[in-house]
């Protein structure tokens, strides 16, 4: 995982792909909140953002907040983007409130030179929906790099056919009667 250190085109707003990826799913509206630590307050750091966009593709999750004009307050740190593979997220969980919002959560290892020095909470909490799709998203690509062993290119061509079937006459009969079959006569 890594924070502050997405890509970003200036005019959309979105995250610069990586070589050979392909974004699958996004959704706006989204809180983060990242807790690093064991609670105690002098071992334990967050990073919030009240609401921004979580993008899925078929390499990593990345969320980007939306740029706001007043200061953060003192407390937890406010980031501007957040990105982790999906093999660095365990534990996932996505839990469906009676009253509030949906929540995806997952525990996230730090890759190496991403700024977070241990091991993380993530919660993103999805206020204007989507959370359901984005948790599927991200379960399905973790589940296929798991079974492959590496990144899938998710948006895989169809293979190339050498020829198209050649159909028959509908009036035309078949040469030879299947086993078994009693010949009938036409009139």
């Amino acid at each position: 995982m890594a924070l502050n250190a997405a890509m970003i085109e200036a005019h959309m707003r979105n995250p610069v792909p990586l070589p050979h990826e392909n974004f699958l799913y996004h959704c706006n509206g989204v809180s983060f909140d990242l807790k690093i630590g064991d609670g105690y307050p002098a071992n334990s750091l967050a990073y919030t953002a009240t609401t921004g966009t979580a993008f899925v593709s078929n390499q990593r999750i990345v969320f980007l907040a939306k740029p706001t004009a007043s200061k953060p307050s003192a407390g937890p740190t406010r980031i501007n983007s957040f990105t982790a593979p999906h093999s660095n997220l365990r534990d996932q969980k996505f839990s469906q409130p009676m009253f509030g919002a949906n929540r995806f959560e997952a525990t996230v290892v730090p890759v190496a030179g991403g700024g977070v020095p241990s091991n993380a909470r993530l919660t993103l909490t999805f206020k204007e929906g989507g959370g359901y799709d984005f948790a599927t998203k991200v379960r399905e690509m973790g589940e296929r790099i798991q079974q492959i062993g590496e990144v899938p290119a998710y948006d895989e061509q169809l293979p190339a056919y050498d020829h198209p079937p050649t159909y028959r006459d509908e009036n035309a009969y078949p040469e030879e009667a299947p086993p078994g079959y009693e010949p009938v006569s036409r009139t």
